[in-house]
């Protein structure tokens, strides 16, 4: 029994296809993101980050340790006391050996007193 040949092509067509809805979630894999929030201090909530990697946030003033990712691949981030007023952070991971990355993108946070009034204004544009 022979086929014809649009069937011939539509079968190896839907077989191409297959190999690569297949190949493509073998090799896809996470990609670690962070929310960074202002407030008394800056903190962060990074997910889908590989255990065994470290994370923190670094903005210009800031110093602050490695935190370890948990199992879950999360790790919650708070740099401590930090001066009042506006703040370019951005939450940087690593691996032991490997060169630091950031995740996700520099945010503009705001801490003191006042910050969710600024991060309101910074949000919808209004800035003083």
């Amino acid at each position: 029994m022979s086929r014809s040949k649009p069937m011939r092509w539509s079968a190896a067509l839907a077989g191409a296809v297959g190999i690569v809805v297949v190949v493509g979630a073998a090799t896809a894999s996470a990609t670690p993101s962070a929310v960074v929030r202002g407030g008394p201090t800056i903190t962060a909530h990074v997910t889908e980050a590989k255990q065994g990697q470290a994370c923190r946030i670094e903005a210009p003033g800031v110093d602050m340790p490695w935190r370890a990712v948990g199992a879950d691949g999360t790790v919650d981030l708070d740099t401590g006391p930090v001066a009042p007023g506006h703040h370019r952070a951005r939450v940087t991971c690593e691996e032991r050996g490997a060169a630091a990355h950031p995740v996700g993108r520099q945010e503009d946070v705001f801490t003191g007193r006042w910050a969710p009034a600024l991060e309101f204004l910074h949000h919808h544009r209004l800035e003083l």
